[in-house]
């Protein structure tokens, strides 16, 4: 439910925060005063387009802003769920940036997201129908949905959608198997080369950085010897570092007993002395022990020889290259036995069509009484909305096609994830004229009538809490508009409903009326909205019945409206 709506520097508006409320909210004012902004802005809201020229002149930013109640809504909450997003108390604050000079944002939460992002959300949050439009109704992909609401066929749906998916994976499955010969024979011999030749290798996971090592040792021998030996020398030579240090330790043991000082001294250079002996022992073994083998070394580049080659084919690393030899002996084993496979994939296809054959029937037939009993309950309600002469139907086809999955009556249909029929609603606004499509044939008020009738008719299956409603009342009168008004209250029961009205009729079922009015302020012009108590919502009534010139008799009225409402 949308709880507050607020406005910054768009248009006409320099700032408004509306709070709405439960049930029926009613929006009037003067033409020209800015009602078509609110819609606007909410759309923008809502993720419909938005371009900089709404910014009101003069600034160089305009927010928009909308906060909901998603306490019903658990679709909304795992999209939110799903995208990271925190909601505390199930609240949701959808705010909506444009900027002069920069691209705009939008946010959830405080959390920035993609404008895709923002109309995903937003479907299920408000439907609103009029000129400027958010509305379900004239997108076809919406007709389905809401048929299958109506009859409450979601099950039927979700059964069809995932035998459709384990029908595209088995396919998969098969054709992967299904190749010819020719090339299962190449396909063989190339994966028996690959895991032969990688075998042969004998390729050890930490090989290539313990040969590369070893080859550079190998390649310096001589200088590595040549080193060694004159550092050796330089310890254990009688001029040696080791011979003089034992000589300072002599000297230094004589006069310890003379100072204790002398004596830590003492142990100092006897550390020293170890760590000097151990450094002479590990050279000399070091020396013992070098290479000069140039065999041993060609062996080795041999070996990082054959490693290069193989990483050039199967990967950059030996892990790499085991893994691809792993690849190879499971795709090879599986070509072996591809014929087992497939047959066994080949019987689990078949007992997937049979279901799938009897699912989309039995949901196509459900959908076609669905259709029968949802046109008659529109018709019924348009006929009550002043468009006795409108024809409304639902139109449920399918696609023929020699590859169409469900062969039933000497014809194969295409199945889609939601079954084999292709939904649409098609109307006819006057007799004798042919059925189109919804948007091509109904016009801004009309459209809203037959979304108020279509809405009326499917209530109780329909999630969108918040319905708006711009220009239901265009080209009506005043019966009809009495007659608006009360489906109005109606739907209101079970929704929050905000329509903008120029008819007093309607206006006086409100819940919560607003009034929408501009001035002349510092001379600028300036749209704002005020909240209407009892008595000011009774002189706008008044108002909408007679105009600016209001009379005792015109407050009288009203009041009868709103009695006569109220009693409803």
């Amino acid at each position: 439910m949308l709880l507050e709506l607020g406005i910054n520097n768009f248009a006409l508006i320099e700032k408004i925060n509306i709070k709405f409320q439960k049930g029926l909210n009613i929006l009037t004012g003067e033409t020209g005063a800015g009602k078509s902004i609110l819609i606007d802005a909410l759309s923008g809201v809502l993720g419909e387009k938005m371009t900089t020229d709404m910014i009101r002149s003069g600034f160089e930013k305009a927010t928009l802003e909308g906060t909901f109640s998603i306490s019903n809504l658990p679709q909304v909450k795992k999209i939110l769920d799903d995208s990271g997003i925190d909601f505390d108390d199930d609240i949701l604050i959808l705010r909506r940036e444009l900027h002069t000079n920069s691209k705009g944002r939008c946010f959830a939460n405080s959390t920035q997201i993609p404008l895709s992002k923002l109309k995903e959300i937003s479907d299920y949050l408000v439907d609103i129908h009029g000129q400027n439009e958010h509305q379900s109704i004239v997108r076809i992909a919406k007709h389905r949905e809401i048929l299958d609401s109506f009859f409450r066929l979601q099950n039927l749906v979700e059964k069809i959608n995932k035998i459709f998916y384990q029908l595209n994976n088995l396919q998969e499955k098969i054709s992967s198997y299904q190749i010819d010969e020719r090339e299962k024979g190449r396909r063989i011999e190339y994966l028996e080369f690959v895991i032969r030749e990688i075998d042969s290798a004998n390729l050890l996971a930490n090989e290539e950085n313990e040969l590369r090592n070893e080859s550079k040792i190998l390649a310096n021998a001589e200088k590595l010897f040549s080193e060694i030996n004159s550092s050796s020398s330089h310890l254990n030579d009688e001029s040696g570092i080791i011979q003089r240090l034992k000589r300072v330790e002599q000297s230094l043991n004589i006069i310890s007993e003379y100072d204790p000082e002398i004596v830590k001294i003492v142990e100092t250079t006897k550390e020293a002395l170890y760590s000097l002996e151990d450094i002479s022992i590990f050279l000399r073994h070091y020396r013992s022990n070098i290479d000069f083998s140039p065999e041993r070394l060609n062996e080795v580049e041999a070996r990082l020889t054959l490693i290069h080659g193989l990483s050039k084919k199967y990967g950059t690393t030996i892990q790499e290259i085991l893994e691809y030899a792993e690849r190879s002996r499971e795709e090879l084993n599986a070509i072996s036995s591809s014929e087992d496979e497939v047959q066994r994939f080949e019987q689990e296809y078949k007992r997937t069509i049979k279901e799938a054959k009897e699912t989309a029937l039995e949901l196509s037939l459900k959908r076609k009484s669905a259709a029968t009993e949802l046109e008659d309950r529109v018709m019924k309600e348009l006929a009550d909305l002043g468009m006795a002469g409108t024809v409304f139907r639902v139109s449920i086809k399918r696609e023929i096609s020699p590859d169409g999955q469900i062969e039933t009556d000497n014809k194969r249909y295409v199945l889609y994830p939601h079954g084999i029929d292709k939904i649409e609603f098609l109307l006819s606004t006057n007799i004798g004229e042919d059925l189109r499509e919804l948007r091509r044939v109904a016009s801004g008020g009309e459209m809203s009538r037959i979304m108020l009738a279509l809405k009326k008719a499917i209530l109780s299956a329909d999630i969108v809490e918040s319905l708006v409603f711009d220009e239901v009342d265009a080209g009506i009168g005043g019966a009809t508009a009495e007659i608006v008004g009360k489906k109005l209250k109606s739907l209101a029961q079970d929704r929050q409903v905000l329509v903008i009205t120029h008819h007093p009729q309607i206006a006086a079922m409100s819940d919560s009326h607003f009034f929408i009015q501009k001035e002349m302020i510092n001379a600028r012009v300036i749209t704002y909205v005020k909240s209407l108590n009892k008595e000011d919502r009774i002189r706008e009534i008044a108002r909408m019945l007679a105009g600016e010139k209001i009379t005792d008799i015109t407050i009288k009225h009203a009041k009868e409206l709103i009695s006569l409402a109220d009693n409803n």
